[in-house]
C-alpha cells in the first residue's frame, strides 16, 4: 500500500524519532553527536522549527519538535540526508542508515507536552546509560542537560518549559518543579508506595491521592510503552494497531492491581471507554496473522 502524506501544519508539535537500520548504532563516537546536533541547530532556522526536547540513544534518538511553517519534511529530509553521508563517509559504509521512515506523531491533547519532554528526557535512564537523575544532569547527550545547567546546545528553546512549569510569580521555580515532575517517575516503581515528604500528612486528601495516583499512571504507561517499543503517543492516541492495544492492556492490568483505581478512571487516563477498557481486561494478548 502506498504511504500516506505526513500530518504537519504551521503551529505542529511532533515527537520525532528514529532507527539505524537493523536496530545499529547511529552514533559511534561523541564527534558523531556532536555533528548530528549541530545539524539539527544549524537547519532550525532556515526550516523555521523549534526543539524543547531532545535525547540521542546508542541507536536512535527523539526529538521534541515545533514546527512553526509547517515545514517538518523538508526540516528532517535535511537533517537525515546530511548525518547519513556523514556517517558513511566517516565509517566506510554504505547503503540505507535509517530503518524505514523516521516517525513523528503530533502532540495534540493537553497534558501530552510534559509527558512526552519526560519520556524523552528519562531515556538513558530507564535504558541503563545512567543510574540515577543526578548522572542524568551531567550526561550530555540529553536536553536535560541544558535544562537544569544550561549551555550546549544553545539552539534548545526554554520558553514554553518556563510557561507550562513555572508559576507566574517566581523567576526560576519551574526548574524545581520540572525536576519534581521528572523525580517522580524515576523514583517511583510500579506496584510501589510513592512516599511524601515528612510533615506533609496533612495534606493526604483526595485530590493529593487523584494527583498522585495520575503522576503514578503516567509513569506506568511511559515504562510499558518504551519497555514494549510502542511509542506514547499511539497507546495514548487511540492507535488501533494490535501492539498499541496490548500495550493499554498490559497497562490497564498494571494499573488495576498497583493503584486502587477505578477501571472507569483508567479509562477516562487512557483516553478510551470503560466497555472498552473492560473487554480488553478480559481478554489475551491476540497475536498477529
Amino acid at each position: 500500500m502506498p504511504r500516506g502524506p505526513r500530518i504537519d501544519f504551521p503551529g505542529a508539535m511532533h515527537h520525532v524519532y528514529a532507527r539505524g537500520i537493523e536496530k545499529r548504532s547511529i552514533f559511534l563516537s561523541d564527534a558523531d553527536r556532536i555533528l548530528f546536533l549541530e545539524k539539527v541547530g544549524s537547519n532550525m532556522g532556515k526550516w523555521k522549527m523549534r526543539c524543547y526536547a531532545w535525547a540521542l540513544m546508542p541507536n536512535h534518538f527523539h526529538l521534541l519538535l515545533c514546527s512553526d511553517a509547517g515545514l517538518l519534511p523538508s526540516f528532517m529530509r535535511c537533517l537525515l540526508t546530511g548525518y547519513s553521508k556523514y556517517f558513511n563517509e566517516k565509517h566506510n559504509r554504505v547503503g540505507h542508515f535509517f530503518q524505514n521512515r523516521y516517525k513523528s506523531p503530533i502532540i495534540g491533547k493537553p497534558g501530552y507536552f510534559r509527558e512526552a519532554v519526560r519520556y524523552i528526557h528519562l531515556n538513558p535512564l530507564r535504558s541503563g546509560i545512567v543510574r540515577s537523575i543526578d548522572e542524568l544532569e551531567d550526561y550530555l547527550w540529553t536536553g536535560h542537560r541544558r535544562i537544569v545547567g544550561s549551555g550546549f546546545p544553545e539552539w534548545q528553546d526554554t520558553d514554553l518549559l518556563r510557561e507550562e512549569f513555572g508559576d507566574g510569580v517566581t523567576k526560576n521555580g519551574w526548574l524545581e518543579t520540572y525536576r519534581e515532575f521528572l523525580c517522580l517517575a524515576s523514583d517511583s516503581k510500579v506496584g510501589g508506595e510513592v512516599t511524601q515528604p515528612a510533615g506533609q500528612e496533612s495534606l493526604q486528601d483526595d485530590r493529593m491521592d487523584s494527583r498522585v495516583s495520575r503522576e503514578r499512571f503516567s509513569e506506568i504507561v511511559s515504562r510499558i510503552s518504551a519497555r514494549r517499543g510502542v511509542p506514547m503517543e499511539e497507546v495514548l492516541g487511540g492507535n488501533r494497531r494490535y501492539d498499541a492495544v496490548d500495550v493499554r492492556r498490559e497497562i490497564l492490568k498494571t494499573g488495576k492491581d498497583s493503584l486502587g483505581v477505578s477501571i472507569s478512571q483508567l479509562a477516562s487516563w487512557l483516553g478510551m471507554k470503560e466497555n472498552t477498557a473492560s473487554y480488553l481486561l478480559k481478554t489475551e494478548k491476540r497475536v498477529p496473522r
